[in-house]
C-alpha cells in the first residue's frame, strides 16, 4: 500500500516506512496519511519482524491469538478506507460540484436576462 498509494519504493519495509513518515514530517505525504497511520504500519512491521528474523534463542516461540490477527486486519481495513475509498469519495463529491457548476453556468447563459 506504501508503494501504490505514497509512490515509495525502497529495499526494506523499513526505509519505506521512514520515507513515508519523511513525508508526513514535511507535510508532503497524500491526503490521509497521519503520523497515526504511519506509527500503525510500523507497529506492524515490528511485529511481522517477529517471526520473519528469527532470535538466537531458536526455542522461544511467541504465540499469537485470533484477536491479534484481527487487529492486523483492522489496520488494513482502516487504510484501505481512509486512503483508497476516502480519496475515490472526495474525487466524485468534487466532480459532481464541477458538473453541477457546469449545468447551473448553461442555465444562466441560456435564459433571457430579466
Amino acid at each position: 500500500m506504501i508503494r501504490d498509494f505514497a509512490k515509495i519504493a525502497k529495499d526494506t519495509l523499513n526505509a519505506e516506512i521512514v520515507a513515508l513518515q519523511k513525508m508526513v514530517d514535511e507535510d508532503k505525504a497524500p491526503r490521509g496519511v497521519t503520523p497515526e497511520s504511519v506509527e500503525a504500519i510500523d507497529h506492524v512491521r515490528k511485529i511481522g519482524n517477529i517471526g520473519a528474523h528469527m532470535e538466537k534463542d531458536i526455542d522461544l516461540i511467541i504465540e499469537i491469538d485470533p484477536d491479534e490477527a484481527q487487529i492486523l486486519i483492522e489496520l488494513v481495513e482502516t487504510l484501505f478506507d481512509e486512503w483508497y475509498v476516502a480519496r475515490e469519495q472526495r474525487t466524485q463529491r468534487f466532480k459532481g460540484l464541477a458538473e453541477l457548476r457546469a449545468k447551473k453556468d448553461a442555465e444562466k447563459s441560456t435564459k433571457p436576462a430579466q
